[in-house]
């Protein structure tokens, strides 16, 4: 059976320059899933960036391959995790931690605005720049704080509305 196409590789590289593969698929959804999944782990492993590649089969150098996402990591400014993944392409940012799911990207309908939000607290805002949307993320965590709670509290959920 000979196989033409495109195949789907997603990958990360750990803080020495290891490579973490993850597979070849058949769709870029279900490569997509599979490093989403891994992503919600990488609080476990110092990551620093993670991609998925697109690879034409029997097509030999440079033109083999296509990078269509890459994704670098940083610390939430929320659960204070590394699992604030930022899609350089197009800014869009999203904590994968379990129970934070902080986000932040471009508006799709204005130009030059932010949305940023959590939604376990049901905030969203609107703001200016990048680092304005890290500040709102990072206060609304503050508050949380105060209130004596965390993203990752089990009782999270049930009490956030004492601080909105």
């Amino acid at each position: 059976m000979v196989m033409t196409g495109r195949i789907y590789v997603p990958s990360a590289v750990e803080e020495g320059g290891a490579v973490v593969g993850m597979g070849c698929f058949s769709t870029q959804e279900t490569a997509m899933n599979v490093l989403r999944s891994f992503l919600k782990k990488s609080h476990q492993v110092s990551l620093e960036r993670a991609s998925i590649a697109a690879w034409e089969v029997d097509v030999v150098g440079d033109d083999a391959v296509t990078v269509l996402s890459e994704f670098e990591c940083r610390l939430c400014p929320v659960c204070h995790r590394t699992t604030f993944w930022i899609d350089i392409e197009r800014f869009k940012a999203t904590c994968y931690g379990s129970a934070c799911a902080a986000w932040i990207e471009e508006s799709s309908i204005e130009a030059n605005v932010i949305n940023c939000g959590w939604p376990p607290t049901q905030f969203s805002e609107q703001v200016e720049s990048i680092d304005d949307a890290m500040r709102s993320l990072r206060r609304i965590a503050a508050r949380a704080e105060a209130a004596g709670l965390s993203a990752l509290d089990s009782e999270f959920h049930i009490e956030h509305e004492r601080f909105k």
